[in-house]
């Protein structure tokens, strides 16, 4: 990863929705016990079975969310869901005590904050709208997790994969050229997995997106034509679409 200068804790906790509307002195009290690192990509920023010490805080980058198990035949690894920044990173175990049920891995070099976990569980004792912003986002990531079934077991392969680039843009997409840009470099093969199916099979579905003007992929990711704007004769752009997260941001701002 090329260099880069320290980032100010403060204003980057402040970007993630769940300490946005903390006050200045609270996303002091939680920059104090921060610290920050980076990672290249294949990195693994948190492991399954740890037992978290630390929230760590997604500031730049993107990662994929992944569980490994053991069993008769050998190992299975399943992709649950990728995120790009700023994202919390796990959370249960901090709050819990058990250990990560999943491991966090840079989909590309990425930057973290992480804050100490005796300071967050004392601003969540001592601040109940802090605490109620944590509570929203474990509600909000049981939630993703519950629709992941969708994505998974429901319907053909093509309308598995449109529900979670639909689910994708939704959330980590950047409006650009009368569709989504989703600056998350997937693989085809990440794709598969998450919709529970084969590498060959996905990439037929995503060709034939391609060639409906559905889609449109990059190194960077991937650009979706909104389904809300097919009928107004969207077309795909014939410029690039943005490939870096400094140039996303500056187009969707604070998420």
């Amino acid at each position: 990863m090329p260099p880069q200068l320290e980032l100010e804790p403060r204003e980057e906790l402040r970007n993630v929705t769940v300490f946005a509307e903390l006050s200045r002195d609270q996303l002091v009290e939680l920059s104090a016990t921060s610290a920050q690192r980076r990672v290249q990509a294949g990195a693994t920023l948190v492991e399954q079975g740890a037992i978290a010490s630390h929230l760590e805080v997604l500031i730049r980058g993107a990662v994929k969310v992944v569980r490994t198990t053991k069993h008769s035949l050998g190992e299975s690894t399943v992709l649950i869901e990728v995120a790009r920044a700023p994202a919390i990173l796990g959370g249960a175990s901090l709050f819990d005590g058990q250990p990560e049920a999943a491991s966090v891995v840079a989909l590309r070099a990425a930057q973290v904050l992480t804050v100490d976990r005796r300071t967050v569980l004392r601003m969540v004792a001592q601040h109940p709208q802090f605490s109620r912003a944590i509570f929203a986002h474990l509600s909000q990531s049981v939630r993703r997790h519950v629709r992941r079934i969708d994505e998974v077991a429901s319907g053909p392969v093509d309308e598995r994969v449109r529900h979670l680039l639909d689910g994708l843009a939704l959330e980590h997409g950047t409006p650009f050229g009368g569709g989504r840009f989703i600056a998350i470099p997937l693989r085809r093969r990440d794709i598969a997995c998450m919709v529970n199916a084969t590498t060959e099979t996905v990439s037929r579905v995503l060709a034939r997106f391609e060639r409906e003007g559905l889609t449109r992929s990059t190194r960077d990711g991937i650009w979706l034509r909104v389904q809300s704007l097919q009928s107004s004769s969207a077309r795909v752009p014939s410029e690039d679409p943005p490939s870096s997260d400094a140039q996303v941001s500056g187009s969707r701002g604070a998420r």
